[in-house]
């Protein structure tokens, strides 16, 4: 199992996303979402998952920002 989070800022981004993995990537355990670069630092580190869907233009930062 793979678990992945997946962070945008649109709701609607997420939940497509989300459902296009249940769908074709059995595999893949969507273990956490967020909509900030703030709410994703918490997280992934709560959940440490093997695979991030990072969003890069968010208000408040960038995905970039995240990974630094």
């Amino acid at each position: 199992m793979i678990k992945a989070v997946i962070v945008d800022d649109e709701e609607l981004g997420r939940n497509v996303l989300s459902n296009l993995i249940r769908k074709y990537c059995p595999d893949v355990t969507i273990v956490g979402t967020a909509a900030s670069v703030k709410e994703a630092k918490k997280v992934i580190e709560e959940v440490n998952p093997s695979l991030v869907f990072l969003d890069i233009e968010m208000p408040g930062g960038s995905g970039f920002d995240l990974l630094e």
